[in-house]
């Protein structure tokens, strides 16, 4: 997107974090931490700042880890400025500042390796330990930092979350390969391990752009994996991802589809024919009339059809919540229906969820992120052809918070079920972490709504489990959307200027009900 700048199964949590006073130190022999790799983007000299803009700084330490193994763990500190104290800035650009092995920006510090150091503001702050929506958290309170002191966290967090065979992905992020990008490449990988994002896939504007040599250079393949990708980005058409593509530095955007001057079902076709492995996702299709190809290609859902001419069906999924809808669920029910109505139209295409961020603040990286089922979800054995596979055939879902299980005659999410006579079993379990609502669960059966059950608030990691029977006199399908109503701040977002609430929807179990061994309603297509 362009131009967008917006202001262990059930157990409880184990959390132990000591705040705790350090020796004063000398801030001019304080550690000297290594240099940013050779992949980080240029640093351009500037005029010396003035005495009166040099702000006092303390020195905070941390020590983060796992509280099942004590293995030192990737976080995210996030700093709250509380008793008279602004969030601090450690910078007010999308470029991080390196501090050891972790990045500052914002008001934020991400790490690799969960422990470190960073000069902060003098201040009073409260200070969030996280690790993404698999794990607990904890905020330690009013943390006081001094001049010239140091002052250190520990922390144990648990892994509370069960996601074994799903990996968890974001299909649309840019960095500073797009126009309206300025984050390095290098810094993304901190971002999104930090947040515990497994799979990143490059969609910088008509460039193809790959994130394993910088996966490679900071020794994070442990914790997550790249596919090389781009979004496809026109002027009349709207956005469109495709991943994985072969890259070819010596064409034109380093192997790009060209899009100029062309139309939807010729540039798509060229996805086809020149990456036959690669899905083309189509993003925010109605996030405004600008840049959403439902929109500018006059699409009607419910009716099937498309008045604009070079308009094409020949796409794989729809990105029903982008990163910057979060706060604005209007819209993103609207792509709900939208959804629907192509799959009631046997437009089987599978519903994702991205950040589309393309900065270090406002919508984080990996919110809403994607669950794919794979058959190893540890990021080094991760194939890019076989996560676009799963994608293309709806073993996937999308959150930013909560974890769904949905399990329908034996079938989990994308699977074609035997339901003879049309009758169907559907088990929903909900997973979330503490600092996750969740006040609703839905179960859709063929687009409309089944049942809806309130969920009461707590703390527990399966908030919601049960069973609900269903009969269809078709082939049809099953789908369950959760929400919640408290925000992510501060986690993600701060309540101000960006507001983030949990929500998730699955993508289709597919119920056979008359025994052909596929799913196929069979309603009239409302074009040619």
């Amino acid at each position: 997107m362009m131009n967008r700048h917006l202001p262990v199964l059930c157990r409880s949590a184990v959390v132990a974090v000591a705040c705790f006073a350090v020796a004063a130190v000398n801030l001019d022999r304080a550690p000297v931490f290594r240099s940013r790799s050779a992949f980080a983007a240029p640093v351009f000299a500037s005029a010396a700042p003035s005495p009166h803009d040099i702000k006092p700084e303390g020195i905070l330490t941390f020590d983060v880890r796992d509280a099942a193994n004590g293995e030192s763990i990737p976080c995210k500190l996030t700093f709250v400025g509380v008793a008279g104290s602004p969030d601090p800035e450690f910078t007010r650009n999308d470029i991080g500042r390196q501090e050891g092995d972790a990045i500052t920006a914002y008001n934020r510090i991400m790490s690799l390796s969960g422990i470190g150091g960073a000069h902060v503001p003098v201040g009073t702050y409260d200070v969030t330990i996280s690790r993404g929506p698999e794990w607990d958290i904890h905020t330690e309170r009013k943390i006081r930092v001094t001049a010239g002191h140091a002052i250190g966290l520990r922390a144990r967090l648990a892994h509370v979350v069960d996601t074994g065979e799903w990996l968890s992905a974001d299909f649309h992020v840019h960095a500073a390969r797009s126009p309206d990008s300025h984050v390095p490449m290098e810094d993304r990988i901190y971002e999104f391990v930090a947040d515990g994002v497994e799979m990143i896939v490059s969609t910088d504007h008509n460039v193809v752009s790959d994130y394993e040599p910088f996966i490679r250079g900071l020794s994070a393949g442990k914790y997550i994996t790249s596919a090389v990708g781009d979004e496809l980005t026109t002027g009349s058409w709207g956005h469109f991802g495709a991943f994985p593509l072969p890259p070819d530095l010596e064409r034109p955007g380093q192997g790009a589809v060209l899009v100029h001057g062309r139309r939807p079902d010729d540039f798509f076709k060229d996805v086809r024919d020149h990456a036959p492995d690669a899905i083309i996702d189509v993003h925010h299709p109605r996030l405004d009339a600008e840049i959403g190809y439902f929109e500018l290609g006059h699409f009607d859902a419910a009716g099937d059809r498309a008045e604009r001419a070079g308009f094409s069906w020949d796409f794989d999924a729809v990105e029903v919540m982008n990163g910057y809808q979060d706060p604005v669920r209007r819209s993103v029910d609207r792509m709900v229906e939208d959804w629907f109505s192509l799959l009631n139209h046997d437009h089987l295409v599978t519903a994702t969820g991205n950040s589309d961020t393309h900065h270090l603040t406002f919508n984080i990286g990996g919110y809403p992120r994607n669950y794919v089922r794979v058959k190893d979800d540890r990021p080094q054995w991760v194939d890019a052809k076989a996560v676009a596979k799963a994608v293309r055939f709806h073993h996937a879902f999308f959150t930013t918070g909560p974890f769904v299980t949905l399990v329908v005659n034996g079938g989990t999410i994308g699977d074609v079920v035997p339901a003879p006579a049309g009758k169907a079993e559907a088990q929903i379990t909900v997973q979330a972490a503490p600092w996750v609502s969740v006040d609703r669960v839905t179960l859709y059966l063929n687009g409309h709504e089944k049942k809806r059950w309130e969920v009461p608030p707590s703390e527990t990691v399966i908030r919601f489990k049960e069973t609900f029977s269903l009969a269809t006199p078709t082939d049809g399908y099953v789908v369950v959307r959760v929400d919640g109503s408290k925000p992510l701040a501060p986690v993600v977002g701060d309540r101000k200027t960006f507001t983030a609430y949990p929500f998730a929807l699955t993508n289709p179990v597919f119920l056979d009900a008359d025994g052909d061994g596929r799913y196929r309603i069979g309603n009239k297509h409302g074009h040619q």
